[in-house]
């Protein structure tokens, strides 16, 4: 992998800093993360800001993460927060559930006693493309933040009630200014949270065919249909896809729909953020 990763235009910059100045007028926050990677997605600045409250991290598109990798996250992790919740924001089913769980937990309970006479207040916060969006839109009931499959499409902060006696602060996707581990960023990128023609889709797609090869590794065989390719060589492998798609020489659509494939699920169930077996429940 070559490229620097790093995207952070100036309406990120600005609204970090209204972040901070919005705070004392919520009850709790929301941290919407993809499941794929829980961490890689985490905005570490913002936690700093938000964490003055009651923080509740949100495992958005569950239905395409790995089981197993979501359960040793939440093992290692769920003393780091008010409550880890799940949720898949395409299914209004699923926002229901999330909030049988956000209603359940004990710290969301003692809120709700305090304000029993007002709806509470919750920042939402996020990475782009997580699907902050498209899970205020099922609570709301209508489609009032704006969503999109490209990332940066909500510039501003605003208010939105809810269904449920909740009244959210939308914000923006943010991400920080600089990747001090550029694995992070190609997480980021192979999710969609950073724009596409910003990156070489090639080097994301080298990336996640060896992190394939060798934590998922009939994925590739069987989504394409290739028999027999180096196991320990990204190239060759995407040579055999671009042929097996029929796009002759063309590696970077190969490389753009390998990564299409895999943002819809179409690889399977597979989380970018892996913990081996060390990384096991106490």
């Amino acid at each position: 992998m070559t490229q620097q990763i790093q995207w952070f235009p100036g309406h990120m910059a600005k609204t970090i800093r209204e972040i901070g100045e919005q705070m004392k007028l919520v009850d709790f926050s929301l941290e919407i993360v993809d499941a794929r990677a829980p961490q890689s997605t985490q905005n570490p600045q913002i936690m700093d800001m938000i964490s003055v409250k009651p923080v509740f991290l949100v495992l958005n598109k569950i239905d395409l993460a790995d089981p197993k990798q979501v359960a040793k996250f939440v093992s290692k992790n769920k003393n780091q927060f008010a409550g880890i919740l799940t949720t898949d924001a395409k299914t209004g089913v699923l926002s229901k559930d999330f909030l049988r769980q956000l209603k359940v937990n004990p710290i969301f309970a003692k809120l709700s006693e305090k304000n029993a006479a007002a709806n509470l207040k919750a920042l939402v916060t996020g990475t782009p493309n997580v699907g902050k969006s498209t899970f205020i839109n099922h609570l709301a009931g209508k489609n009032i933040a704006r969503t999109a499959n490209t990332p940066g499409v909500t510039h501003f902060l605003y208010w939105i009630r809810t269904r449920y006696n909740l009244i959210f602060l939308d914000t923006p996707g943010l991400l920080w200014p600089k990747f001090d581990d550029q694995e992070v960023g190609t997480k980021i990128g192979i999710l969609g949270g950073i724009k596409d023609t910003l990156l070489a889709s090639d080097d994301l797609a080298l990336w996640l065919i060896s992190f394939l090869q060798k934590n998922y590794p009939t994925a590739i065989a069987t989504k394409y249909k290739i028999g027999h390719f180096p196991l320990d060589n990204p190239v060759a492998a995407l040579m055999s896809i671009t042929s097996q798609l029929g796009m002759r020489q063309d590696f970077e659509s190969a490389s753009q729909r390998l990564i299409n494939d895999f943002r819809a699920g179409k690889l399977g169930r597979i989380s970018l953020d892996f913990y081996g077996d060390d990384y096991l429940e106490d």
